[in-house]
């Protein structure tokens, strides 16, 4: 895949993500990849904890990012872990806000 591709598909992607966002807490989609990218692979429901939404909002944002490619789910059900595939590592470099 060309990097100019993986770019578009990243702006679609933030695009697609940010009506999804959970407007109290300022956490959106996108700010899970960020957090995985930071923190590595964690169970889903330390993520869910961590990222401030509430668990509708999660739940769509993670069912988004899996179907997008972004977030790999895996484990037994209560148990599932939440990893970046390698276009959800990309997106979060991409995305992130310079320091």
């Amino acid at each position: 895949m060309a990097k100019a591709d993986s770019f578009t598909a990243f702006l679609e992607a933030k695009q697609r993500l940010q009506p999804a966002a959970a407007a109290a807490t300022g956490a959106t989609p996108l700010s899970l990849l960020f957090k995985l990218a930071e923190a590595g692979p964690m169970p889903l429901a330390e993520l869910q904890s961590a990222s401030g939404m509430a668990f509708t909002d999660f739940a769509a944002a993670v069912k988004n990012l899996s179907n997008s490619g972004y977030l790999d789910i895996s484990g037994a059900p209560g148990t599932e872990v939440a990893k970046l595939t390698p276009l959800g590592e990309n997106v979060s470099r991409l995305g992130r806000p310079s320091a």
